[in-house]
């Protein structure tokens, strides 16, 4: 599929159970042998559903998803007030996962070009994202999209835990 047969739209509480599915599939594709085995093998689809809806009901934060000309969830994207603060950010994009064949068709970008739409409408000029040390990846696209690291985590024996803050002005 090419990036124009997906649209970009706000998440409904109907997509919750889906986006937990996409959570997964994602998360096993891009950090499976990086995170401990036991936040796959133990994953709680029930209990990701209801994050997800009470990520809804939260107005500081928008919750996007790329859905496809036939319906079907292929990835998801937060942004607004950190869960997790850093320094004296106000916006962050939280969340950005796409299933692993959807990568590489813009969908990334897509997402990133609707965050910073939402910054610039409620009156913020910069914003931040905090990525997976191990995730080089995402790394790299972070990069492409303008950004600039601003601090690196050290090194954990969890590697769930590290991170890499990347900081934007727009």
């Amino acid at each position: 599929m090419n990036k124009e047969s997906y649209r970009i739209r706000l998440t409904t509480k109907a997509d919750c159970p889906f986006l937990a599915d996409v959570k997964l599939a994602a998360w096993e594709a891009t950090y499976r042998g990086i995170y401990p085995d036991y936040k796959f093998d133990e994953y709680d689809k029930e209990k990701q559903t209801k994050k997800f809806e009470a990520f809804i009901d939260d107005p500081d934060n928008d919750l996007f998803v790329a859905e496809s000309k036939n319906g079907k969830i292929v990835g998801y994207m937060s942004c607004g007030k950190p869960r997790y603060p850093y320094a004296d950010y106000e916006q962050e994009i939280g969340m950005l996962y796409l299933l692993k064949e959807c990568r590489g068709q813009g969908l990334g970008r897509r997402f990133f070009e609707k965050a910073v739409e939402q910054f610039k409408s409620r009156g913020y000029n910069r914003f931040f994202i905090s990525c997976n040390k191990y995730n080089v990846p995402a790394q790299h696209f972070y990069l492409a999209m303008g950004g600039i690291i601003d601090a690196v985590d050290p090194d954990n024996e969890d590697h769930s835990v590290p991170q890499v803050k990347f900081v934007y002005k727009i």
